[in-house]
């Protein structure tokens, strides 16, 4: 049989930091792996993360493309520019990725590495402000003069350990910070019990109307308040993730889920899932801590377990042909 037409070794799902370093890590150790990074073209995350250590190649858009291109050129590795909307295990074992067109993939096993994407919090004038760079990412971000430095207590912060940590992140490089639980009087008061009241640390609990662009300075905002009050601020916040789509592949397969809506990855057996055969990485099995390195190390991580498996594979098939041998 012509190898093209066997199972690829390895499905990877994703081409972003997470997918595109495993299917280099298998690659590079020889198994055939198909590649799907999407019908639209991939962008690095360098830039926005900011990382001074990582290679060039992940800051930059048109090398991160080139660096794909050429893992498909020099490595058993197959880059398909495709958007797969479903995924199914087979009743051989095999798994089968397909795309919209119905053009069929099947492989052995699977690695899902598609991501994340962000909730927009429901505040009117947030989306304008986060589009003008106006709302903090990271807590030792520029200086902060005199405008108070405030955290948004919504989505992934509205977690009170989440909260805390944000809020004396940002107390070492502010004088003082404000809180905002956008009208959860819980979260407030949980928060108050756990703060000094001489730690230079307020806590509001009423809802905000809106969150304009402050006139007087390039990366504050005005807080608008239920009561007419208005608010000052630098503005920190990190908004809460979910997994891809409208039909994310977790469910397709039935996969178990963390409370924050990752992707399950089992303690025992690296990078598996709730389902032998699945594996997972980057963004989709890690919503709450989302970085690059992060996502490069899991990359490394899930095909170095996947490897382990193949490996497995090999030596149990080889076995059983010599003992079949006369």
């Amino acid at each position: 049989m012509d190898e093209s037409e066997l199972p690829a070794d390895v499905l990877i799902i994703g081409g972003g930091p997470a997918g595109s370093n495993a299917a280099w890590e298998l690659g590079k150790a020889h198994y055939r792996v198909t590649l799907f990074v999407g019908d639209k073209p991939v962008s690095s995350p360098g830039s926005e993360v900011g990382e001074s250590s990582l290679p060039a190649v992940l800051k930059n858009r048109e090398l991160f493309n080139l660096f794909q291109q050429e893992t498909s050129k020099t490595l058993p590795v197959t880059v398909e520019r495709k958007r797969i909307t479903e995924v199914r295990r087979l009743p051989n074992g095999l798994f089968e990725a397909e795309d919209a067109g119905g053009n069929v993939w099947p492989g052995r096993l699977l690695i899902l590495a598609d991501g994340a994407e962000e909730v927009m919090p429901d505040i009117a004038g947030y989306q304008t402000c986060w589009q003008q760079q106006r709302i903090l990412m990271h807590p030792s971000e520029g200086k902060h003069g005199r405008v108070p430095v405030a955290v948004l207590a919504v989505g992934d912060l509205a977690e009170l350990t989440m909260a805390l940590h944000a809020v004396w992140q940002i107390r070492q490089y502010a004088s003082a910070v404000r809180v905002y639980t956008h009208g959860d009087p819980e979260l407030a008061q949980e928060l108050l019990s756990r703060v000094s009241p001489d730690a230079a640390i307020t806590i509001e609990s009423a809802y905000i109307q809106e969150i304009q662009p402050d006139a007087d300075s390039p990366h504050g905002v005005t807080v608008q308040l239920d009561g007419g009050k208005s608010e000052k601020a630098l503005l920190y916040h990190r908004r809460a993730a979910q997994l891809k789509g409208n039909d994310p592949f977790a469910r397709q397969l039935r996969l178990e889920l963390t409370e924050s809506g990752a992707i399950r990855i089992s303690a025992r057996v690296p990078y598996m899932t709730s389902m032998d055969g699945v594996y997972a990485g980057g963004d989709c099995a890690s919503l709450g801590q989302r970085t690059l390195l992060k996502a490069l190390a899991m990359g490394e991580g899930v095909a170095a377990a996947v490897a382990a498996r193949l490996e497995r594979g090999r030596w149990k098939n080889l076995a059983y042909e010599e003992e079949s041998c006369p």
